[in-house]
């Protein structure tokens, strides 16, 4: 199976996680491509999806949702996964 995961990323924290995502995915013995999704062309080729974007003032930044919306249609019907990095929110705190 062929895995496609694309990130969209302001800082490198959402690149971060999609590379592990990707490491994790080998591991289970799947073939996987990570890339930005400003340099990911037609996913269309791909058996599944993961696509993941940093959150800023509440939505996915822009190319990440230009991407979905541009490729829906190859979305539709195959397995994709989301997800999202970004703050936490105010009153999350750590608790150990």
């Amino acid at each position: 199976m062929s895995v496609l995961v694309t990130y969209a990323s302001k800082h490198g924290a959402t690149q971060q996680i999609a590379a592990r995502i990707a490491d994790r995915l080998r591991t289970a013995g799947l073939e996987v491509q990570v890339s930005p999704i400003t340099a990911t062309g037609d996913p269309a080729g791909y058996d599944a999806l993961v696509i993941g974007s940093a959150v800023y003032f509440g939505s996915w930044l822009a190319a990440a949702r230009r991407f979905v919306w541009r490729h829906r249609e190859a979305l539709v019907g195959r397995p994709v996964w989301l997800f999202s990095s970004g703050p936490l929110g105010r009153g999350w705190r750590h608790r150990r």
